[in-house]
Formats: C-alpha cells, structure tokens, sequence
C-alpha cells in the first residue's frame, strides 16, 4: 500500500480474510510478485528497497537496496533470479537467495524505467518507462534486441503474451498497442 505495508488475504466465494499484515517498508509498495510455489513473494517500493517474504510465516526472508525507487519487479521463470527496475533508468538482475546484484544494465538514457515482463521461456523480457520506447531484450546477455516506438506517453505495463507471438504496452496517453515479437524470439 501507500504507507508501505503488504497484507495477505484469503479469498473464497464467501469471505475474504486477512491472514498476514507487513510493515518493513518505508514508502509506496508499487509491485508485488508471488513465486511459482506460493511459497514466497517479492515487494518492491519506492524506499529503494525489494523484500522477499515467507508466505507462510509473514515474515522476512531477504532484502534487496538500490539508490532507486523500485517500479517493477518480477521472478525469471526459473526463479533463480529476479529482474527490477526503477527510476534510476538501471534494469537490474538479481539472485534470487542471496540477494546480489548479478547484472545492472541501462534499461534507458532518458526517463526511468516503469515496466517489466518476461517470456516464458525465459529467453527475452521487455521493458517500457517515460522514454515512450517498448524495448525486447535478450535475457542471458542483456542486451536490447528491438525496439518499439509509438506511444506518445509514457509507458506503464508491458505483458508477453502466453504462446510468445505477441507484446502489449499500455501508455499514460490512453494507447493499447500490440506488438508482433521478431521470429527469432517467438514460440513456434
């Protein structure tokens, strides 16, 4: 939320209960992502700080810090490793159990970085932010492979489709854009 905390819930048909309430961050939780096993989850704030929680206990697992306020974060497929990005413009891999830095590339020159998502297969992820520009990137070298350039405001959410053909971006102008991923990237 807002003032930093992060509640879970259990949702049925006929009740929603609160079953765990966490305040370890000092600003706005902006992203929270579940780990495949329900096990654990992963907030990123605007205080510089991504926290790694136990599902079941509520507790604390581990932390990440950056000179940032965290925008996105998200689990590679194989959840060995996380991606974040923020207002530092840096898309930055971590490993995901002992929480160092593995790799800081610059995700813009211009404006800070707003969205991540990955692919399936772990093979590319794409970003967007206040550059206006939807960029596809090789996972293993962290390179920018393509680019998309269309929206006339800033990037807010980028989403790989299931079967990796296509991406969608959302702008702050209002713009939905589907985008056809590049042959050597696609799912056949």
């Amino acid at each position: 939320g807002f003032d930093g905390s992060v509640r879970g819930w259990r949702i049925t048909a006929e009740s929603r209960v609160m079953i765990g309430s966490m305040k370890e961050h000092k600003a706005t939780v902006n992203c929270i992502k579940v780990r495949g096993n329900d096990l654990e989850f992963v907030s990123a704030s605007s205080d510089g700080s991504c926290i790694i929680w136990d599902m079941r206990r509520f507790v604390r697992n581990n932390s990440l810090f950056a000179s940032t306020f965290f925008k996105a974060v998200l689990y590679h497929p194989d959840e060995s490793q996380l991606l974040t990005t923020g207002t530092d413009r840096k898309i930055t891999n971590w490993d995901a159990y002992d929480g160092s830095a593995i790799r800081i590339v610059d995700g813009s020159t211009s404006a800070e970085v707003n969205t991540l998502d990955i692919a399936g297969s772990g093979e590319f992820f794409v970003s967007g932010g206040g550059d206006k520009i939807l960029k596809l990137w090789h996972y293993d070298e962290g390179q920018c492979q393509a680019v998309g350039i269309g929206h006339s405001g800033a990037i807010t959410r980028v989403a790989v489709s299931p079967d990796q053909r296509n991406l969608v971006s959302v702008g702050d102008e209002g713009a939905i854009l589907i985008w056809n991923i590049p042959p050597r990237f696609s799912s056949s």
